[in-house]
């Protein structure tokens, strides 16, 4: 499967910004530490996580992973981009259920 997420490209909208990983983190109620691992691809965030960083930083999810999706695949995000919190949630363990059925 395809790895989608790029660290280097939220380094490159923090700095945009002119924020530090530090500010960043502070600002958004994380550590440095806790942005630094995705900016070095060392850990992917949830999508809560990538939604509110994405946000502050003045951007959208479908917006972060265009270049890399192709077009079924992007029009499916952007679709999904319109849920509720509480839904996606709910789509992420319905998501994880059948990943986790099909591994037995």
């Amino acid at each position: 499967m395809k790895h989608y997420f790029k660290g280097k490209k939220l380094k490159e909208l923090r700095k945009a910004k002119g924020l530090t990983a530090s500010e960043l983190g502070s600002k958004m109620g994380y550590s440095q530490s806790y942005i630094s691992r995705f900016e070095t691809d060392r850990a992917t965030p949830d999508i809560n996580a990538l939604g509110d960083m994405l946000k502050y930083l003045g951007t959208d999810i479908p917006s972060f992973f265009c270049d890399e999706l192709e077009p079924k695949k992007r029009a499916l995000l952007n679709a999904i981009s319109h849920l509720s919190e509480e839904q996606i949630i709910l789509l992420t363990e319905l998501l994880r259920s059948f990943n986790s059925s099909t591994k037995k």
